[in-house]
């Protein structure tokens, strides 16, 4: 389900999180070297306090998801894994937050131990998972599902 074009998809959306973030650091960074230099000191505070603020939301609501999904895609690729067999019981609609990535919990009726488990499907793999009903065999790295085979 994962493959190269995921972890240049990310490489993309990092490098472009970067190029935004730097001219805006850079011009507020000039405001506050301008303010030293000039010696205006609500300049070279305001540019500060703007840099600041400006770094801290760049970083937190751009650049750090990012970094965090291809955390978790470079976790999916090289960690251990293991496999379940059993029949798809439900896939939620509304995709949530869990480990860097946006998932939907898929309910999984187990074939031998007819107990049901909720696994994580990632929000933008949507389409590779089976109709409901479908008996399949899911290879999970934790409690996410890295490719899904037919029974």
């Amino acid at each position: 389900m994962y493959s190269e074009d995921d972890f240049r998809a990310i490489d993309r959306s990092i490098a472009r999180c970067r190029i935004a973030l730097i001219p805006v650091l850079a011009a507020f960074a000039a405001f506050a070297a301008l303010g030293y230099v000039k010696r205006v000191k609500w300049l070279a505070l305001g540019g500060l306090a703007l840099l600041a603020a400006a770094a801290c939301f760049g970083v937190a609501f751009f650049l750090w998801p990012c970094l965090r999904y291809r955390g978790f895609l470079r976790d999916m690729r090289e960690g251990l894994s293991r496999e379940m067999v059993g029949s798809v019981v439900s896939v939620a609609d509304a995709p949530e937050p869990q480990d860097g990535a946006l998932v939907l919990p898929v309910h999984i009726l187990l074939t031998r131990e007819q107990d049901e488990r909720i696994v994580y499907l990632n929000a933008s793999k949507r389409d590779k998972m089976p109709p409901v009903g479908t008996e399949a065999r899911f290879s999970l790295y934790g409690r996410h599902i890295r490719e899904i085979f037919p029974a």
